[in-house]
């Protein structure tokens, strides 16, 4: 029999990994594993697992439909897969190819080893437009674009049954040692179809000019990225879908939106490319010449009141907020939370990027990590984001409405005063009933003298690290930057690196 190893990838739809295990007629075991040393990583939360709880239910019909349930064991997975072979006939593996944090980077090598020792072939499919091995990314969008366009794999009518499943939900939790509390407004994994019917068929005329304000963004943004992450949604059958729905779009409003739309899911593939080619980046710079430019000035105070939305910057906090209840964020909320903690605050990229990966329900390793380093200025082949955290608030939240919904201790307080609290008097402050430094922390720092401070620190950094400047910055333009044609013969390569942050 084969075994189906199910890891990132709950779904049955355009399945490659299952379509090949149970394609010439086979029996199909598959298998999820708990792996509990997983569970203690610090990128990892209790609120992920909540999600992929509600999303293995679903799949466990799902399969169970088919003939075959689902089987769910809990240990190192070694250990569990030794245990399979003492009482099923495995001739063959099959399962995704993983691009995660680098624990199920070495994981995964040390599976491999397990199998080639029994002598039991590993058959690894692709989830993403992801190519291993990827020497430079000369070829890249090409070979993306190949294999999006390629047809679908079709689900199997049924899977000869081999045995019960040996669980029944709920599923018990993996233990942790600490952890954010879980979500008090969750996405749910059982609302794949209908949140994907909504945005392709209503929600997208929005998308284009709402995705970067705050108040708007939950509803104009497509909120597909957590079935992306633990695969409950094919991206090849997505990117397709979406541009079939473009298509035959009558409205110009509904078109406009989708071609936004489709544009920016290219890049997604783009970004996990660059951990899948440089799995360090979830751990060091990408441009090493940035090494030790802000490990040795790291505030807890700054750190605990940013990441528990106290900072006192009214939209800063507000996003923060938004996230711990919510685990969903938009792109430019979690630019400016990145920007400043990184700028504002001085703190280094990593602690922020692990709160931030424990926060996302969507959180993708792949996508998270790149993003972060291109924010905190640390890539060497990105622009320095530092964005004002009034202007912003101004600009993106103007009349307040998801500030007052994210602090409510703000929502007494007129518009005219509500992005800068702190220019209020003692008098208005008790009239609108939020005394600063009671009700609602004062400012942490001072923004233009912070911002002046680190463009300061940048300046002086870069004039005295130009020596090894220059090859470190090809390297990594010739390994990660996009381009659709060699890098030899494109000029302002860094021009054309778009983000996922960006408008």
């Amino acid at each position: 029999m084969h075994l189906l190893w199910l890891k990132r990838d709950l779904r049955i739809s355009d399945h490659a990994a299952l379509y090949h295990a149970a394609k010439h007629g086979q029996a199909v075991l598959p298998v999820y594993i708990v792996e509990p040393d997983y569970w203690q990583q610090p990128d990892t939360s209790l609120r992920h697992w909540a999600f992929i709880h509600e999303a293995l239910v679903q799949l466990q019909r799902q399969l169970s439909a088919l003939g075959q349930p689902l089987l769910v064991f809990y240990g190192a997975a070694s250990r569990v897969f030794n245990a399979l072979l003492q009482r099923f006939p495995i001739s063959a593996v099959y399962s995704h190819e993983e691009t995660g944090n680098l624990w199920s980077y070495q994981r995964d090598i040390a599976v491999a080893r397990f199998w080639q020792q029994r002598g039991i072939p590993w058959y690894q499919f692709k989830q993403f437009a992801v190519f291993r091995p990827l020497t430079n990314r000369d070829h890249w969008f090409k070979q993306a674009d190949a294999w999006l366009t390629q047809s679908l794999y079709p689900t199997p009518d049924s899977l000869p049954f081999i045995c019960h499943s040996n669980w029944q939900a709920p599923l018990p939790w993996p233990e942790r040692y600490q952890d954010l509390a879980l979500c008090s407004q969750p996405q749910h994994a059982q609302q794949v179809t209908e949140t994907l019917q909504s945005f392709l068929s209503a929600r997208a005329q929005f998308y284009r000019g709402g995705i970067s304000y705050a108040s708007k963004a939950a509803n104009s943004c497509s909120r597909l990225s957590p079935y992306l992450s633990y695969g409950l949604l094919s991206m090849r059958a997505l990117q397709q879908q979406s541009w079939q729905q473009r298509c035959a779009a009558e409205s110009e409003r509904q078109k406009q939106g989708l071609d936004a739309f489709y544009s920016r899911l290219r890049w997604h593939c783009h970004f996990i490319q660059k951990l899948e080619d440089e799995p360090e980046i979830e751990f060091r710079n990408m441009h090493r010449g940035f090494d030790g430019l802000r490990e040795t000035d790291f505030s807890a105070a700054y750190f605990h009141a940013w990441a528990t939305g106290n900072t006192g910057y009214p939209l800063i906090d507000a996003a923060m907020r938004s996230l711990l209840h919510t685990g969903w964020l938009h792109f430019r909320g979690r630019a400016m939370l990145v920007a400043f903690a990184c700028y504002h605050l001085w703190l280094h990229w990593r602690p922020v990027a692990l709160h931030l990966a424990r926060c996302f329900v969507d959180y993708e390793p792949g996508i998270h990590y790149p993003q972060i380093q291109m924010q905190a200025g640390t890539t060497g082949i990105n622009p320095n984001r530092m964005y004002n955290p009034i202007k912003q608030s101004i600009q993106k939240d103007t009349d307040g409405h998801f500030i007052r919904q994210w602090l409510p201790e703000l929502r007494q307080i007129p518009t005219s005063w509500l992005h800068q609290p702190w220019l209020l008097n003692k008098q208005q402050q008790l009239q609108y009933g939020c005394v600063l430094g009671r009700d609602y922390p004062e400012p942490v720092v001072a923004a233009e003298h912070a911002i002046r401070f680190a463009r300061q620190r940048l300046k002086t950094w870069l004039a005295t690290h130009r020596h090894c400047w220059s090859d470190e910055k090809k390297r990594i333009m010739m390994r990660h930057a996009s381009r659709n044609r060699p890098v030899e013969r494109r000029k302002a390569v860094s021009k054309q690196q778009l983000s996922l942050f960006s408008e």
